[in-house]
């Protein structure tokens, strides 16, 4: 049996896993931006793809702050060097 590990679709993930936490409250901006941009490597198009998918997503987005917070990490995304 051979596994092979996606380590593009693992970085997708973790990149995710990062706008939740800031987007629900668990994580500051700097920390997400230095997840995405550091370690991670995630493309700016590729951060802006998951942040629309969250956004457009009914059953994370269901109140205003959350909105608020995820629109301001988008805000702040296009305004950043990548």
């Amino acid at each position: 049996m051979s596994y092979r590990f996606d380590f593009r679709e693992w970085m997708l993930r973790r990149a995710r896993g990062a706008i939740e936490a800031y987007v629900i409250g668990k994580r500051n901006m700097n920390w997400v931006l230095g997840v995405l941009k550091g370690s991670l490597g995630v493309s700016k198009g590729e951060t802006l793809m998951l942040i629309s998918q969250l956004k457009n997503d009914k059953s994370f987005i269901w109140d205003s702050e959350r909105l608020e917070r995820i629109k301001e990490l988008e805000r702040r995304v296009l305004t950043e060097e990548w």
